[in-house]
C-alpha cells in the first residue's frame, strides 16, 4: 500500500491501516500552527517519507482517538 493514501487520515487510523498491511509505522512527528500549539483538535497525518510521517492537529471534529483521550485524563 502507497502510505501516501492514507494522507488527511486520523493518525491513530493511519497507524493502524499501516500495520494491518504489514508496515512498520515510522516516527511521527506532530507539528502545528506557528502560533502556538493545542491540545484539542485531531491529529491528522499531513506528510509521508519513507522514514518520518508528520501529523497536525485539526479543529475538524473528528471522533478523536480514545487511547489519546484516556491519557489526557478525558472521557
Amino acid at each position: 500500500m502507497n502510505p501516501a493514501l492514507l494522507l488527511g487520515m486520523p493518525l491513530h487510523e493511519a497507524e493502524r491501516i499501516w500495520r494491518a498491511q504489514g508496515g512498520e509505522v515510522p516516527p511521527v512527528r506532530v507539528t502545528h500552527d506557528p502560533r502556538g500549539e493545542r491540545a484539542e483538535g485531531t491529529l491528522r497525518l499531513v506528510r509521508v517519507r519513507d522514514d518520518e510521517w508528520t501529523a497536525a492537529r485539526f479543529l475538524d471534529g473528528a471522533p478523536r482517538n480514545p487511547t489519546e483521550e484516556a491519557e489526557r485524563g478525558e472521557k
